[in-house]
């Protein structure tokens, strides 16, 4: 693997990026943050991302980065929003119902681009059809 120098995603500072995707500083902030979070949800299971920034600071950003990372299993149940709809989730990107729509959704897309190519396809086509070498005429 080589190592690239990049802008920092939180503080904007060039840095060598060795895997951890943030500078040194910042990983050391986030760390201290973690232990910030897993102390409340230690004495709040069940807290959502609203209740632990209200009563850690941690960013909400940085609190959805860890829950992304697994940092907090066997914490108890972290709730966040849904990111399409904002209802309030424990896992995941999506809640149920918007998960059933994207699915339906991408089936739709699916069907609507087998029936374009089904349509444009010179195989269906009936003008010339062939045996192997030779064309019937």
């Amino acid at each position: 693997m080589v190592n690239k120098m990049r802008n920092c995603p939180e503080c904007g500072k060039l840095f060598i990026d060795t895997g951890a995707g943030m500078c040194r500083d910042c990983l050391r902030k986030e760390e201290e943050s973690e232990l910030i979070v897993s102390s409340y949800l230690r004495d709040n299971p069940g807290s959502t991302i609203k209740e632990i920034y209200d009563a850690t600071g941690v960013k909400e950003r940085t609190i959805m980065r860890m829950i992304r990372a697994g940092r907090f299993i066997g914490k108890g149940k972290i709730s966040y929003p849904c990111e399409r709809c904002g209802t309030l989730i424990t896992e995941g990107r999506y809640c149920n119902k918007c998960m059933q729509e994207l699915k339906e959704d991408i089936k739709k897309a699916t069907d609507a681009i087998k029936q374009k190519q089904q349509k444009n396809n010179p195989s269906s086509d009936t003008r010339m059809k062939s045996r192997g070498m030779y064309s019937n005429k």
